[in-house]
């Protein structure tokens, strides 16, 4: 991620570029640390409207992303959902790809895409259970899988191996069709 320090990495003392002398003058010197606080908000305030430009770094101008590719964030969305939907929604004009797909589970969570191309689909292996993220997911999934796909996701896979027993001799697991308009 860039720094954006520009040209200066320390904050603004204008008395530096100015001969000694001058400071002594107590009405000067107020004048130039008065100069100096105004200047140093300038310089951080174009720092921040630069990071505006980068989808990684914007904070408040996510909105204006979202607005120019048509997204509605909910309101309780965080930062780094918001910026991987803008990212996904970006590079949607891309082939497909399995690294594409990895890059969509990515975004989201956790997880790993087993294909099947002799049969025509594939598997996505994912860590994430909360149902905001998974239907979210989904939808961008059935948006960039190629329609001649199917699409099934296993819900409750553990990166660590563990399977979770929920006590009732069942596994804590769940696999979904994700193909075409059943769900």
């Amino acid at each position: 991620m860039a720094d954006f320090n520009f040209l200066r990495v320390v904050p603004v003392d204008l008395k530096r570029y100015l001969p000694q002398f001058l400071e002594k003058d107590p009405t000067f010197s107020k004048t130039l640390e008065a100069l100096s606080t105004e200047h140093e908000k300038q310089r951080l305030q174009l720092i921040d409207v630069t990071k505006q430009f980068f989808i990684t770094t914007a904070t408040w101008g996510l909105a204006d992303w979202e607005e120019f590719l048509d997204l509605h964030p909910d309101p309780g969305d965080s930062d780094g959902k918001r910026r991987a939907r803008v990212l996904i929604a970006l590079r949607g004009s891309q082939t497909t790809t399995l690294s594409r797909v990895r890059d969509i589970i990515n975004a989201y969570g956790n997880g790993y895409v087993e294909e099947h191309n002799d049969q025509y689909y594939f598997i996505i292996f994912t860590t994430r259970t909360d149902a905001a993220s998974i239907t979210e997911m989904r939808k961008t999934i059935e948006i960039y899988k190629p329609a001649h796909l199917g699409c099934y996701v296993y819900l409750g896979w553990a990166w660590d191996g563990k399977i979770k027993f929920d006590g009732t001799y069942t596994y804590g697991t769940n696999t979904e069709e994700w193909s075409g308009n059943n769900g």
